[in-house]
Formats: structure tokens, sequence, C-alpha cells
């Protein structure tokens, strides 16, 4: 929570930046602290948190407790380093030291897992994910050697990790924990959960070639974009059927939470597919419209589902304030998306535009 709170403020400043700048801060070198602290400080530490809680048997944690202090000192060398000098030496070395640990973290989740026979193929998809992402990065050294660090494939380098994560080990481990806790006290039908880890894993791979539609390329891959985005589509229908016995009898703040992450859920996996379409590609590679995306998939999936997940296992108490806190969050979360999306769409006159130099920026690749 603590990541979690830094890389809010953090990009609360990063908006501030936009239409104030002052001297002394390097735009890019925040950027980039802010996302790391929210991918790797963030959710990677509370997916951590909950693979021992639901996937890990007490009597094999102890050396868990090891790797996962090695993995906060990587985060906190980012955060002391990022700021600084960007992608230097230094925050390259924590960015590798992490990169290392969570491929541990993968081969001893799947090695010590005891995942039900609903959630077990989703939290493989969701680990194999994780650990090819980081084939963007790796990438990223060689071609800078090559000069090409404005090329094409430096760009694709980097939209590669951000789809392995956003949409295959964020999604997928997610889901997986779904069907591990409702396998505890629900039925959860198996046949359907695996069909539908297929059909992801399908649309995951199908769905890169929308990472390529800033580069105009032939029509065929904007078909083969709309198969991913199908195929995901019937996937999600899968899940449902899976665990919807379970969900629908969610109240309180986790029924609010579950229901939030349910629609942005389904919503990112409509978008994925209505994307595909050749004249919706000037809007979909708006710099406004990836960002909000990306936030979408952050900020209206994975941390909601977090923060429900979190209330169940009681690591959250639930009283009037954090009810309150909550609703600031949510409703936070929505004006930003409306302020994001209102621009590209033509609504300049009807909104303020508290982003007025974000346009004018380089691209989040570059």
């Amino acid at each position: 929570m603590g990541f979690f709170a830094t890389s809010a403020v953090l990009g609360a400043f990063l908006r501030f930046l936009t239409v104030h700048p002052i001297a002394g801060f390097n735009y890019g070198h925040l950027l980039h602290t802010h996302s790391h602290l929210a991918f790797l400080g963030w959710v990677f530490n509370a997916f951590f948190a909950i693979a021992l809680q639901w996937f890990v048997p007490p009597d094999t944690q102890r050396a868990w407790q090891r790797l996962f202090i090695i993995l906060q000192i990587a985060v906190l060398g980012m955060l002391g380093s990022y700021p600084f000098q960007g992608y230097g030496s230094i925050s390259i070395a924590f960015s590798t030291l992490h990169m290392i640990a969570a491929a541990v973290f993968a081969w001893w989740l799947w090695r010590d897992h005891n995942a039900n026979a609903a959630a077990r193929l989703h939290l493989l998809m969701g680990l194999l994910c994780m650990v090819v992402s980081g084939l963007g990065p790796l990438a990223l050294g060689p071609l800078a050697a090559m000069d090409l660090r404005n090329s094409p494939g430096c760009t694709l380098s980097i939209y590669f990790y951000l789809h392995a994560q956003y949409n295959g080990w964020f999604m997928f481990f997610l889901q997986a924990t779904v069907l591990q806790i409702l396998g505890q006290s629900h039925d959860v039908n198996i046949a359907h959960a695996r069909r539908s880890a297929w059909w992801f894993g399908a649309g995951v791979i199908l769905t890169f070639a929308q990472s390529t539609l800033l580069l105009n390329p032939p029509v065929g891959i904007n078909v083969i974009a709309a198969m991913g985005g199908l195929a995901q589509l019937v996937g999600c229908c899968y899940f449902l059927r899976a665990v919807w016995p379970g969900i629908r009898l969610l109240s309180g703040p986790i029924r609010l939470l579950g229901g939030v992450a349910l629609f942005s859920w389904l919503l990112k996996y409509t978008l994925q597919t209505a994307a595909a379409w050749p004249t919706l590609n000037s809007l979909v590679n708006h710099r406004f419209i990836a960002i909000a995306f990306l936030h979408l998939v952050f900020l209206g999936i994975v941390t909601p589902a977090l923060l429900a997940i979190a209330i169940h296992a009681s690591w959250l108490r639930v009283k009037i304030t954090l009810n309150g806190w909550l609703g600031v969050f949510l409703i936070g979360v929505l004006v930003g998306q409306l302020l994001l999306i209102g621009w590209p769409l033509g609504l300049s006159s009807l909104l303020p535009n508290p982003f007025r130099s974000f346009s004018e920026r380089p691209s989040l690749a570059r």
C-alpha cells in the first residue's frame, strides 16, 4: 500500500508538471519511476502476498521471505535511481535484479502451488506471460547498441512488455485467484474455467497485433487483432459461466469493488475487439486514449480487485472511513478517465484540459 500511495502521488505530480513545469524535474525520469512503482511495488507485491495466502502451502514459505526482501531492495533501488538518471546503469541494475527475482518467484510458485483444478491453467499462463514479458526490456539494450532507440523495433519491444503484463500476467493471475478463492466455498465449473484459459491464451497471442497498428500494417493485421479480441470475448463468457454462482453472492465493499473490476474487465475486452476496426486506428493510437486504456486496466480492474481481495482476507478492515476513501478513489478514477478520453472524442469545448502540454510530449515508447 505504501508503494501504491507513492505511485499515486507521483502520478498526480506528473499531471501537475504538464500544466506547470518545474525546473530540475525530469518528466521522463519521473514517469519511469511512477510506472515501475505501480507495476513492481504495488501489483507484484500484492500478487506475492496473494500467492502466499492462497497458492503456497505454509510449510514451504520460509525461503519466500528472503526472496521478498530481495524484491523490496530492487524496488527501493529503482525508487532511488529512476528519478535522477532514468534508464541508467544503477536503475537498470536494480530492474534486472527484480526481473531475476521475479523469475525465481515464478519457478517457485509453479513448483510449490496448490492451485485447484479450475485455477491451475490460469496460474500457469499468467506466470508464463510474466516471464516472457521480460524479453521486451532485454531487447532494448541490443537495439540501443545498434543506434535504433527511435526505431519501430524499440517501440514494439516496450509494447510487448506492456501487453504481456497488462493482458497476460495481470489478468491471468487475478482470474486464477478468483477461481482459487471461490473454489473454497462454491462450486466452480472446472471445464468452463479451463476453456476460458485457452481462449484467453489465444487472445493474448493474437491481440499483440494491435500493438503494431500504429505502423499502418496491411489490413490482415487488423483481422488478426480482431480475431484475438473475439477469442478473448469467448474467454469472458466461459469464465463468467464458471464463477457466476459465487460472484453474484458478494456483498458490501467487496461487491462494489468486484462490480467495478468486473465492468472494467468486460469493457477492456470489448474495447480491444473494437480497436481492430481500421477506421478507429487514429483514435486508438491517440496518446490520451492509450493512457486511458492503461489506467482502465490498472485502476479499473487490477486495483479494485486487489482491494476487494484484501478486504476478503481481512488485510483491510471495513470501516466507514474506508468506504469513504474507496468512494473518493473511484470518483477520482472516473473523472480522470473522462478527461483523458474527452479530448480525443472532440469534447474539448465541454471539458477543461488539465494536460495542455501533455499531448505535445514524445510518445510513451520513446
